[in-house]
């Protein structure tokens, strides 16, 4: 394994996902396919609607919260298992879904507080236009804790270790980390945008008579969408974290090999 560019990862990013693709679509399907419908069950009435009329239903505020459960771990499950699925094909060459969610539950509970906690980072940064200096800090958090799940997976560590071991290695090389990220946010806004626009635009054509089709629509690109952005953006992060390694501690295959059967050994 040898240090990479910011090019270079996106490069390979885009090379794993497409040899691994069957095994990228599989974990995301199995875990988003049935996720996302819960989205279609709900009232119709859109959350904005709630919060201009100043009151949400009991039932509606139940569904929402529901919703937003539902989706971190989904979310947690699928980008988890992408980013075990990287370090089983570059020292395999192949992939096992299975293996892969065998891992996933390994550290479940620690990977849900890292998830939910970067979460709740990112809404107070998306915040930030009413409260900034929340935001900033926000935002920090954010990046120094961006490595956290990798660390998670990889290294076997816990919710506060994978945080502080996440601090450790963005510390040494934050500059560059930052340019990936915001690379890597941009690849997945790009992603998501491509797969939906065409969607959108047949949509708007649509009548309303054909209810159901569009929403079979919206059902089938939210899943596309979804299941892109999630599993490039873990494949992209997880080789920026086995670089940060490569350059910091000079990671390499065989401690790779070693970590990837650490829950065997532990």
């Amino acid at each position: 394994m040898q240090e990479r560019s910011l090019g270079d990862i996106l490069n390979e990013t885009f090379a794993i996902f497409g040899k691994g693709g069957r095994s990228f679509a599989l974990i995301a399907i199995v875990v988003f396919a049935p996720a996302n419908l819960i989205t279609f069950l709900g009232p119709r009435t859109e959350l904005q609607h709630y919060v201009t009329a100043g009151a949400i239903p009991g039932s509606a505020l139940f569904f929402y919260v529901l919703v937003a459960l539902v989706t971190l771990v989904a979310t947690t499950a699928v980008w988890s298992a992408a980013s075990a699925a990287v370090g089983q094909q570059l020292v395999t060459g192949s992939i096992d879904v299975k293996e892969c969610f065998k891992r996933v539950s390994w550290r479940l509970y620690s990977l849900l507080l890292l998830s939910f906690t970067l979460t709740i980072g990112l809404a107070i940064c998306v915040g930030g236009i009413v409260i900034v200096i929340p935001a900033i800090v926000a935002a920090g958090f954010l990046l120094f804790g961006s490595l956290a799940i990798p660390a998670a997976l990889y290294e076997g560590r816990k919710y506060v270790s994978a945080l502080r071991r996440s601090f450790q290695l963005v510390r040494s090389m934050w500059p560059r980390i930052l340019g990936g990220m915001i690379l890597i946010t941009l690849v997945m806004l790009g992603t998501g945008l491509v797969i939906s626009v065409p969607s959108l635009l047949l949509l708007s054509l649509d009548s309303g008579s054909l209810s159901l089709a569009s929403m079979g629509i919206q059902y089938l690109v939210s899943l596309i969408a979804n299941s892109a952005a999630v599993t490039i953006s873990a494949v992209a992060v997880t080789l920026l974290y086995f670089d940060t390694r490569i350059r910091l501690e000079g990671f390499g295959l065989e401690k790779l090999s070693y970590e990837i059967n650490y829950s065997d050994k532990n």
